[in-house]
């Protein structure tokens, strides 16, 4: 997680997706949402946030079978949302690795502990939040240095934050206006010739082997993921 930290939210109930987002809002987290099953988990493949608040009795798609469809390509924090829970409820928590179970109505206060409590774990197990190091590639996102098998690199701006892009996001396909539109800006969208450019640019700098890249994979027909 880079910076601020993105909730989706997936509730069928506006009210309650109301006072969730302006909770998180008031307590500096980014926030989307989404009405229903199935455009949560669109907004989830666009978006890539950085954690899912799901209720379980959202219309069109059951919340269960959201948190599976997440579960089955990401490992992204997941708090489930109902106003009772049975036995089974519980069991399946364990089982998708949900992180916390809320019951409606929730204190306010009581979901902000257990975001906080999130970011913090995160923070707390994963060296790649501030210092991301392997295959020879290390950034770190405080000083903002870049270096290759310790050989200090210089990117420009624009360069670094495609690279912190990409880390951030790894693992996932990117497509040209989603990168735009992160690095550039939605003004820029549409204009893919930029995307490659900086690629290119940023695969000779970081790249083993810019013509054979290994970090910086190119998904045909569908933009670029990476594999660092």
């Amino acid at each position: 997680m880079l910076g601020r930290i993105l909730v989706l939210i997936i509730d069928s109930d506006p009210d309650a997706r109301a006072r969730t987002s302006a909770l998180l809002s008031a307590n500096a987290y980014d926030t989307a949402e989404a009405d229903d099953g199935l455009t949560g988990l669109r907004q989830f493949f666009n978006l890539h946030p950085d954690v899912v608040i799901v209720d379980l009795e959202v219309s069109e798609m059951s919340g269960w079978t959201v948190i599976k469809r997440i579960r089955e390509l990401s490992d992204t924090p997941v708090l489930v949302s109902a106003t009772k829970a049975t036995n089974e409820d519980v069991s399946r928590t364990l089982e998708l690795n949900v992180d916390a179970f809320l019951a409606k109505p929730y204190d306010g206060q009581d979901l902000i502990d257990r975001l906080n409590a999130i970011q913090n774990r995160t923070a707390d197990s994963d060296e790649g939040r501030w210092v991301y190091q392997r295959n020879g590639l290390t950034v770190d996102l405080r000083s903002c240095d870049v270096s290759v098998h310790g050989e200090p690199v210089q990117l420009t701006g624009t360069e670094y934050r495609l690279l912190t892009y990409f880390i951030d996001r790894r693992g996932w396909v990117l497509s040209h206006d989603q990168i735009l539109t992160h690095v550039w800006g939605s003004d820029y969208a549409g204009d893919r010739n930029q995307v490659k450019l900086y690629v290119w640019y940023l695969r000779q700098k970081i790249e083993n082997d810019p013509g054979k890249p290994e970090m910086i994979l190119t998904k045909r027909g569908l933009g670029y993921s990476f594999a660092g």
